[in-house]
């Protein structure tokens, strides 16, 4: 049976990381994002600011019978790192249309053009869900609502679907080089995540994207929606 995922923000990080294996394991990949480095013959590639409402709404999925297919939600953004009063009102509104109106709309679509197809979706989520990190407030606030956006739409019982938001812990990517850059006068926890980095202690993303690989083939393991990377052992 042919294997087809979706998959937004596959140029970098965990996406990137996530992309690359599919096509290893002989996926038809489709990307989203704003840049691009991946060339082969089983990846399709859209351009794409997911910020943007009216370019969200432009995406339309292609049609395949005889197929498993997934919707990885894996862009996503956290913001200028700053108390919630010196954020501008339009990085609010891009923060928010990119890490939950995005995902959201994406859900639909998906549910919707794939009614027969065995399907999943999964949810790039964080650990931020579940805590109050000041001058996080968009990212935080946004993936605690992807988190009951999985919940309800497993609730929901689509035919034939497979749901989960996904923790993938404190990860080696560029969000993490944004985050140590900032002052700690407007990041109390900075001091936490240089700890971090000069402790080795941030997860490689391919790591990452072999355990969300591991949840692909082994769902019937998993009876909880919302799955952090650390409970996933694929040894």
């Amino acid at each position: 049976m042919k294997k087809v995922a979706f998959i937004t923000g596959s140029s970098k990080g965990i996406g990137n990381a996530i992309t690359e294996l599919l096509l290893r394991e002989n996926y038809t990949v489709f990307g989203y994002s704003r840049t691009n480095t991946i060339k082969h013959q089983n990846f399709c590639f859209t351009e794409i600011n997911l910020c943007d409402l009216k370019e969200i709404q432009k995406i339309y999925f292609p049609t395949f019978t005889n197929a498993e297919v997934i919707l990885i939600n894996n862009a996503a953004t956290i913001g200028e790192i700053t108390p919630l009063n010196r954020k501008h009102e339009e990085d609010i509104i891009n923060e928010y249309n990119l890490n939950i109106v995005s995902p959201t709309i994406l859900c639909a679509r998906f549910i919707n053009s794939f009614r027969e197809n065995k399907k999943m979706i999964i949810n790039i989520s964080s650990g931020a869900s579940n805590s109050a990190i000041a001058s996080w407030s968009t990212y935080c606030a946004s993936k605690s609502a992807l988190d009951r956006l999985t919940d309800v739409i497993a609730a929901e019982k689509h035919s034939n679907l497979n749901i989960f938001s996904v923790h993938p812990g404190v990860v080696d990517t560029q969000m993490q080089s944004e985050i140590r850059k900032t002052k700690p006068d407007l990041f109390p926890l900075s001091s936490k995540f240089h700890k971090y980095y000069n402790n080795n202690e941030l997860e490689n993303t391919k790591v990452v994207a072999q355990k969300i690989f591991y949840i692909i083939k082994n769902t019937n393991q998993y009876h909880q929606n919302i799955l952090s990377i650390r409970d996933v052992n694929i040894n």
